[in-house]
């Protein structure tokens, strides 16, 4: 999941005001094929990987009404160990890593990142990832893997899910 901006031509990207931090934050996106989360949805319209399927999709796209554009084509009711998963994948690729400290906080204080998430311990292990105080991030060399690594920390459940979709 990436994130751009746009800055106007010669105006500098605003310093002040909240970060944002897109584990906690939420996410709309406009347009053909973009995902949007809230803290407890995920939802997305129709996208492609061939260039055949993106073709089709856009001249749908195109072609639609604004009711039909008031309608996600796909999405699920996150229950919250989806969204403890989805905190920590967005918290792992994000620079600041994933915060144990942040996840109590947000989750309730008896729960333990690395207890929920053993397979943690995998990535330290591999080089991958280090914890510093209670913070988990990747190496460069995990964050040159991190579009494997999300995946890899998938449920079972959005794995099947993610196998049940056609790609076309």
């Amino acid at each position: 999941m990436r994130m751009f901006r746009r800055v106007a031509p010669g105006a500098a990207p605003a310093a002040a005001g909240p970060a944002y931090r897109c584990q906690e934050d939420g996410m709309l996106g406009l347009g053909c094929g973009a995902r949007s989360y809230s803290s407890d949805l995920h939802y997305a319209s129709e996208y492609a990987v061939g260039a055949r399927g993106v073709e089709q999709i856009i001249r749908r796209w195109l072609e639609r009404d604004e009711q039909e554009l008031d309608v996600a084509d796909y999405g699920m009711r996150l229950d919250e160990g989806e969204q403890r998963r989805r905190w920590l994948i967005l918290s792992l690729l994000a620079d600041e890593g994933a915060d144990a400290a942040a996840y109590q906080g947000r989750f309730g204080a008896a729960r333990d990142l690395h207890t929920d998430f053993p397979q943690l311990a995998e990535l330290e292990r591999m080089g991958l990832a280090e914890r510093t105080d209670r913070t988990l991030r990747l190496t460069p060399a995990g964050l040159e893997r991190s579009d494997t690594i999300g995946p890899w920390l998938h449920s079972r459940q959005i794995n099947a899910l993610m196998q049940a979709y056609d790609l076309r």
